[in-house]
């Protein structure tokens, strides 16, 4: 239904006549009730929830309709892909899952084969195995999905020892999980397609109307800062990370995307640019007022022309492809005679500023041609600008996934030997579940003790289901409708892999074209699961605790170590004691720093997400805190620590040159305060105590105060004029970028000493 229908069905207009008729009571009742269900059918839950009850539907009647054995094989498929991948599916993605789950069925027979008369071994091999692959699979930054249904064959394979038809059983099971991943991906295409690109547009957008909020903050008249500047900065990383997460995700699994990759990369490439720019000037104006005015040549109309190409980037997105070309702005020209009538420091600053204006009216019509050019035919880039380096496909040497991989294998070892000794119900499939949900739930900040409400919750809705409303379903189509009123709810008003734990209630019904109806069948399967979600109850803690407190600490002293190591290795905040010499090493030993320096890098910046998210999941009120906001402020600290020290990362690479930079570092290498950062840091990740943490903060606020108090002699020092603009410019926008870490470094100390971390090492169930 088009638009323009549904404005009419919703403001209903009266033909013009002199006496129009006042609608009915009914009619107003029918009109209200269309303005609640329209949004209702067009939200994307609603959608998501429709696809997948439609594709777990049919996963289940096409194969009973054909007579195909483990129809519940297929259906499973489909609840495993639904509740653990995105929304959006592709062609591509639905093939490689099937060529993932050919490959975990191959192996899987192999081993059948190799280890067929002897048990231990086999359950050695294929433990081993399917710790490997679902490793590969947490450290899979693409779909999770791929390899996970590589590690599901490998451990469906066998039918629990059993030697007659092994094979056969081996292979029916493969084929209906390709068949389920045949039906998930079409139905997912060709229903309800999501609109990459329209999301990717709204972010974009919402990022840049924080950048000209940002840029408008900076260019503002009475130059005056406070706190809100922390909180949009913040707000600022957040969109750009939202935007990158979000394209990182869709770039691989639609078309539309793939078809002008370059110009997304691009795109995303400047966005972040620009975002880098303005953090690097946002924090640093000078103590001393300056009026800008006089010192830049047309400086409001440059700052005017500058938010109308913020602007643009907006309005770009629905251009025609028929806008004229954008003309790149003039150079900021300054006032000389004025310029020369001010101090060192202020002349360089204004320099520098000259060079951030100068980079925006150079970055922002390259942005808005780039998104002009998304989804035109004649379109095209008339600019070079060298492609961003892409991200890899896998995070190695993550300890969660680690850890992930050995709660797998440990997991396999006590299901199966409690299978061996105890002979639980459903026998080797107890042993399957459990490590299929282990490796899905590890790590994941939910309690397992709510996944077993969860579950009853599900049983308490299936009984009567068996009880009252199978038995008197005879027609396919009734049970058709059955099974997707069930999958819906279970996707509507759950998300994620907790949903599995409500649709197991669907699962124990044993729904099959000849139904044996008996309670102590539905007993012995919900048996069953409950011994697999005691299973995940054990490895919430054994061999490693997943509780939200115990994580929360673990990444704070992570954070910091890396954040300490990415300090340590850095050309510019490497202390003068350091143990080694860049200079003095051999290229080998060259590449192994770079590599540990770019391995510091990574990690701080995946740990810090998961200190968010494991201090919003910390109960403050079992451990007696008043609130959660001290533990999100420190969290929120720490992500943007990891983001300065990111960007000033990135600013390193291209001031390796500067000579004015290596003169300033020579000059004043005596009085570097990166090793009482350092120290600041390391006693930050090993939670030594406030006192402690103020002596090493009071001994770097003194040596950071002591090298800014030589800087106006250093540049008395210096002659200015042998330097180009562009050097001047470089060395303020480090200083000005260290400056914006020493700032995050005394947020963190300050939201450090406002946590309890006593009360967060107490021991609880």
């Amino acid at each position: 239904m088009s638009e323009k229908a549904l404005d009419d069905i919703k403001n209903p207009v009266s033909p013009p006549t002199a006496q129009s008729p006042q609608p009915s009571p009914s009619f107003k009742q029918w009109l209200s009730f269309n303005q609640w269900l329209w949004p209702f059918c067009l939200s994307e839950k609603f959608k998501f929830a429709s696809k997948v009850a439609l594709s777990l539907t049919l996963a289940f009647l096409i194969p009973m309709a054909m007579g195909w054995p483990q129809a519940s094989t297929a259906a499973t498929t489909v609840m495993l892909i639904a509740s653990i991948s995105s929304q959006c599916e592709s062609l591509a993605k639905g093939t490689f899952r099937v060529i993932g789950t050919i490959i975990g069925a191959v192996i899987g027979l192999l081993l059948v084969g190799l280890f067929a008369q002897d048990r231990l071994q086999y359950m050695l091999a294929v433990s081993i195995i399917v710790a490997i692959v679902f490793y590969i699979r947490n450290a899979y930054t693409k779909d999770p999905t791929l390899f996970m249904l590589t590690g599901v064959m490998v451990l469906m394979m066998s039918n629990g020892g059993d030697a007659d038809g092994a094979f056969i059983y081996g292979i029916d099971r493969a084929f209906m999980t390709t068949f389920g991943v045949v039906i998930y991906t079409l139905v997912g295409v060709f229903v309800f397609p999501t609109k990459a690109e329209q999301n990717l547009t709204q972010l974009a957008n919402e990022l840049s109307t924080l950048q000209l909020k940002m840029f408008e903050r900076i260019t503002a008249q009475d130059n005056y800062k406070d706190e809100n500047d922390t909180v949009l900065i913040q707000q600022l990383y957040g969109a750009q990370d939202a935007l990158e997460k979000r394209y990182e995700l869709l770039r691989s699994e639609h078309t539309e995307l793939a078809a002008y990759k370059k110009e997304w990369d691009l795109a995303l490439h400047y966005y972040k640019q620009l975002t880098q720019l303005l953090v690097s000037v946002a924090q640093s104006s000078d103590e001393e007022d300056l009026d800008r005015s006089l010192l830049i040549n047309d400086y409001h109309r440059t700052i005017s022309q500058i938010q109308a190409l913020f602007e643009s980037t907006q309005t770009a997105w629905h251009s025609t492809g028929n806008e004229p070309m954008l003309t790149r702005e003039h150079d900021v020209a300054f006032n000389e005679e004025a310029l020369k009538r001010r101090s060192h420091l202020q002349r360089g600053s204004i320099i520098a500023f000259g060079y951030f204006l100068n980079s925006l009216q150079q970055k922002l019509p390259n942005l808005i041609e780039t998104i002009r050019c998304i989804d035109s035919v004649t379109g095209r880039i008339t600019f070079k600008e060298p492609q961003p380096k892409q991200s890899g496909m896998f995070l190695w040497w993550d300890a969660e996934n680690a850890k992930t991989a050995i709660k797998v294998f440990v997991g396999y070892w006590i299901a199966g030997l409690f299978w061996i000794y105890f002979n639980p119900p459903g026998g080797y499939s107890f042993v399957i579940f459990s490590t299929i949900f282990i490796s899905l739930l590890s790590f994941l900040p939910i309690h397992p003790v709510m996944l077993l409400v969860l579950f009853t919750f599900g049983f308490l809705f299936a009984v009567p289901s068996y009880v009252f409303i199978l038995p008197q379903l005879t027609l396919g189509i009734e049970l058709g409708i059955f099974i997707f009123i069930y999958t819906f709810i279970a996707f509507y008003l759950f998300k994620g892999p907790i949903t599995i734990f409500f649709l197991l209630g669907l699962f124990i019904l044993g729904i099959d074209n000849t139904m044996n109806y008996h309670f102590g069948i539905i007993l012995t399967i919900m048996l069953l699961f409950y011994l697999v979600v005691l299973m995940i109850i054990i490895s919430y803690y054994v061999p490693f605790s997943s509780k939200p407190e115990h994580l929360f600490s673990t990444m704070r002293e992570r954070f910091f170590r890396h954040a300490a190591g990415v300090m340590r290795f850095s050309q510019f905040t490497r202390p003068t004691n350091a143990k080694f010499n860049l200079t003095q090493l051999n290229l080998v030993q060259l590449n192994l720093v770079q590599l540990r320096y770019r391995w510091h890098i990574k990690t701080m910046s995946v740990t810090v997400n998961k200190l968010k998210l494991w201090g919003a999941k910390t109960n403050h009120q079992y451990f007696g805190l008043p609130s959660a906001e001290p533990l999100n402020a420190f969290a929120e600290a720490c992500n943007l620590l990891s983001h300065q020290l990111t960007t000033f990362e990135l600013a390193e690479q291209k001031l390796r040159n500067n000579r004015l930079v290596a003169h300033a570092s020579e000059a004043y290498s005596k009085n570097d305060s990166s090793q009482a950062a350092i120290m600041l840091i390391e006693a930050l990740a090993s939670g030594k105590e406030a006192e402690s943490i103020s002596k090493l903060y009071s001994a770097y606020y003194n040596n950071y105060q002591d090298t800014e108090n030589k800087l106006e002699h250093f540049f008395k020092n210096v002659d200015l004029e042998r330097c180009s603009h562009k050097e001047i410019s470089g060395f303020y926008i480090l200083l000005h970028l260290k400056k914006n870490i020493f700032d995050a470094i005394n947020q963190c100390k300050a939201t450090y000493e406002d946590v309890n971390w006593a009360s967060l090492r107490q021991n609880r169930f």
